[in-house]
């Protein structure tokens, strides 16, 4: 190697360590993520404005949107010439969509559920001590056999390499279908297939085992997920150790964080006298009865046994986005009217009060992820980009 050589390479090295780049294993694997999150935005985009033609990435076209599947779920497929993408919806406003979520209890990451015309058998790992969530093993099963016409009918169009991903719940189905695809049966699928995933601002999935076992046949840098450090989406679901216990009261200040501390306190202390204070008597509670309501909506299910576990554990390869900026926006026209002068305004500036607060769900929605991510990652077009925050999000 030339003396040219190596001081570019010391020099890459360097600029890699020094910004956020190193969290990625290539150039090409943080160019398809922007695309990938600019992607995951089409189904905000379709709700908003009737057309994501705006967010999606050149060079990826639209082959195929599915019908909604069992708890409001749906996927598109993107083609370029030689690879495809699967984009899972993440929640929808619909009861049922957010009973996924939190249908949370865990169960074996192999076994079968009984759905009302088919059964599906499903294996996430060969480790028995992995354990999954509920929820988002019954969405699978749901999307499951379209899934794998798709890829089957991908397949035969030439195409095998096919990357799953999904921001919110789509993320977390998407390393479910990811650890599904993988612990298929030898047959069933062509082994010609190469699959890769970018969850974004996904809940956890399943325990350490899982995770573990997850790694083992995903190759490290064909699986990312991406969080913002300031949501707690990607927290949840909560989880207790052998070792300690998280009281319920905690839950109440983590989810009416707008409240007052006495209110959360009360709202705390009203969960506690009706569970014991303990987050496993309330999981299993809350799933029996979530259960029965998904039953009462798809039709009679039956769900594997309940584990005693919840421990829920972060993927690995995990990359974390800085918080979100909020902008600074009077309360009303009359703060503005009354603010007009150049004293007004700069005390106006160092006072919060007359500013409004940031919603509840901001640090989570999509189109806030992309614009962070390109701020982060891809600072020149974060300058260039002209719509910087969706109005609904404000």
């Amino acid at each position: 190697m030339n003396k040219l050589k190596i001081y570019f390479t010391i020099f890459f090295l360097i600029a890699v360590s020094l910004s956020g780049f190193s969290q990625f294993n290539t150039l090409k694997d943080m160019k398809e993520a922007k695309e990938m999150l600019a992607i995951c935005n089409s189904f905000t985009f379709l709700d908003l404005y009737n057309s994501d033609k705006a967010i999606i990435p050149e060079g990826y076209k639209k082959t195929f949107t599915s019908g909604t599947l069992g708890m409001d779920n749906k996927y598109q497929i993107y083609q370029t010439e030689k690879t495809a993408v699967i984009n899972l919806r993440g929640s929808t406003a619909k009861k049922i969509s957010w009973m996924e979520n939190i249908y949370s209890s865990m169960i074996p990451a192999n076994g079968f559920i009984v759905l009302p015309e088919d059964t599906f058998f499903y294996k996430f790992a060969s480790d028995t001590a992995a354990n999954v969530h509920a929820g988002y093993t019954l969405g699978v099963a749901f999307l499951a056999k379209g899934l794998i016409s798709a890829i089957k009918s991908l397949n035969y169009d030439g195409i095998y390499n096919i990357t799953l991903t999904g921001h919110s719940q789509g993320g977390s189905l998407a390393i479910l279908i990811r650890a599904y695809l993988e612990n298929l049966p030898k047959g069933t699928i062509d082994n010609r297939n190469q699959f890769k995933t970018f969850a974004f601002a996904h809940p956890k999935v399943g325990n350490k085992e899982f995770v573990s076992n997850y790694d083992s046949y995903c190759e490290k840098w064909s699986s990312y997920s991406i969080v913002n450090s300031a949501d707690f989406i990607p927290k949840m679901p909560l989880s207790i150790t052998e070792q300690e216990s998280t009281s319920l009261q905690s839950i109440a200040f983590l989810f009416f964080d707008k409240s007052s501390p006495s209110l959360k306190e009360i709202i705390g202390k009203k969960l506690g006298s009706i569970y014991g204070n303990s987050i496993s008597n309330y999981m299993k509670s809350s799933s029996e009865s979530i259960h029965k309501n998904i039953s009462k909506e798809l039709g009679t299910i039956e769900m594997p046994p309940y584990r005693d576990e919840i421990n829920y554990a972060e993927m690995s390869n995990k990359i974390e986005l800085t918080k979100f900026e909020y902008p600074k926006i009077l309360k009303d026209s009359l703060v503005q009217q009354n603010n007009s002068s150049t004293s007004s305004t700069k005390k106006s500036e160092e006072d919060n009060s007359i500013y409004k607060e940031e919603p509840s769900f901001f640090q989570h929605k999509p189109y806030n992820y992309y614009v962070g991510f390109l701020k982060e990652f891809y600072p020149k077009e974060f300058k260039q980009l002209t719509i910087k925050y969706l109005p609904e999000n404000l």
